[in-house]
């Protein structure tokens, strides 16, 4: 099952509440460790704990009670007797001796951060100055740190996350863009991301391949144009010469016989008939190549059509021997016609498969729910099928050894794909014929049909 795709809009709400979640569940989590920070090193200052250090104080002195319980180095421990005078200190500003003003006293006892103890013996206190300003530095580092440390692990998450889903995709599609540009259009870029990002991928797909595609047409465009003009310049190049050759013999010998002037003259007709030939099938290949604007396509009854072309080949089939078979029916069967046109394609077929198709010649025709369908058959040698789409192509001939005097002008099935395209219609060779060669034309049926 293919996986939803979803909108960057709608992917950027996404990661934005969830970076929104991910951060209130880091302060949630750094007031927690805070938290137990303070818990684990600053322990409660409380009666027992000033019992604990006085009791410490008397066995082991100022300085080691101050050590073993990790007070702040900017604490401070005084012993001051009942008539406020500091008996003993350590790291305190007043020296021992220093007398307090009963006021003065008072006043510290009440600050904050002064804790105050009086011994079960009621001889003297033990006053402990505990600064707020290093508990809360303490905290808030240890806040700022434990914090950007989170933040830093979860942003890492959060961009590979993000990558993943954008900024990878864009990475690969400029890198196939850039391919595309250095002209390899074979290039299919594949990621899966969100929806806008799919369907970009997918439209410099299709047109990295559309372009691929239009160059090799224009490339095989181009060398068709090249050989084409190759081939007339062949087609033309012999019975140019011939005529050239015998009009200048009988223009510098006038001495010869009237029956050789009559065989030279013939020989200049005769390819001055297949020049002009070549030339008339260009010009008319040239047109079909224009369009089809111009053709003006009127109902018409196929079968009356095609027994009306055909019959006008008949007795050129009897005079070679050409064994012919023939199923038209007798139902109106209504297409879209330019009549002289298709009767030019269809006398290129017939000729063909008269010059090439041996000793019987079948021609068949029936119709399925939207075509009308001419089926022209000979048992022949037939056409291999690699030249079963060369073949409509100008100046194809599958014998190469054919020329404009052993075959014709090599345009005439050209010109017939041309035509039937014209119609609307297909003409493909069947590749499941082998006993000769089997032309299939199909052409859409009309509505009124």
């Amino acid at each position: 099952m293919k996986k939803k795709e979803m909108p960057i809009k709608k992917q950027f709400l996404v990661n934005y509440t969830l970076l929104f979640l991910i951060l209130l569940v880091i302060g949630a989590v750094t007031l927690i460790a805070n938290t137990i920070y303070v818990e684990s090193v600053y322990e409660e200052v409380d009666q027992e704990f000033f019992q604990e250090l006085y009791e410490d104080i008397e066995r082991e002195g100022l300085e080691t009670s101050f050590q073993k319980h990790e007070l702040p180095e900017n604490a401070y421990l005084e012993i001051v007797s009942r008539d406020y005078r500091v008996v003993k200190q350590y790291n305190s500003p007043n020296e021992a001796g220093y007398q307090y003003e009963p006021n003065a006293f008072l006043s510290e006892i009440d600050h904050y951060e002064t804790d105050l103890i009086i011994p079960s013996n009621g001889e003297e206190y033990l006053l402990l100055y505990l600064p707020v300003e290093r508990f809360f530095l303490d905290v808030f580092l240890f806040t700022v740190l434990f914090f950007t440390i989170c933040l830093l692990f979860i942003l890492r998450w959060y961009v590979k996350r993000t990558s993943t889903q954008i900024i990878e995709p864009v990475e690969k599609l400029l890198t196939g863009v850039d391919s595309i540009i250095k002209g390899n259009y074979e290039t299919e870029i594949q990621f899966q991301a969100n929806k806008e990002l799919n369907q970009l991928k997918e439209n410099i797909n299709r047109m990295a391949a559309k372009i691929g595609e239009e160059i090799s047409l224009k490339e095989r465009s181009e060398l068709l144009r090249k050989q084409l003009i190759l081939d007339i310049s062949h087609d033309l190049k012999i019975p140019l010469m011939n005529i050239q050759g015998y009009a200048e013999t009988l223009s510098q010998f006038p001495s010869l016989s009237h029956e050789e002037r009559q065989q030279y003259s013939s020989i200049i007709m005769s390819n001055s008939t297949k020049a002009n030939r070549l030339i008339q099938d260009l010009f008319d290949l040239s047109q079909l190549d224009m369009g089809a604007s111009w053709v003006a396509l009127e109902d018409q009854n196929l079968t009356e059509v095609i027994r009306d072309i055909f019959t006008s080949f008949v007795n050129e089939l009897e005079a070679k021997g050409i064994h012919y078979d023939v199923e038209i029916p007798d139902d109106l069967m209504t297409v879209k016609l330019e009549v002289h046109l298709f009767e030019r394609a269809l006398t290129n077929i017939l000729q063909n498969c008269i010059a090439y198709g041996g000793k019987l010649l079948a021609v068949s025709l029936r119709e399925d729910d939207k075509h009308a369908i001419l089926i022209i058959e000979d048992k022949g040698k037939g056409i291999p099928k690699d030249y079963h789409e060369k073949v409509f192509e100008p100046f194809i001939r599958v014998d190469e050894s054919r020329s404009t005097y052993t075959g014709g002008t090599g345009l005439g099935l050209a010109i017939a794909k041309k035509i039937i395209t014209q119609h609307h219609g297909i003409i493909q060779i069947d590749p499941d014929y082998t006993e000769g060669c089997r032309f299939v034309i199909m052409i859409p049926l009309s509505a009124e049909s």
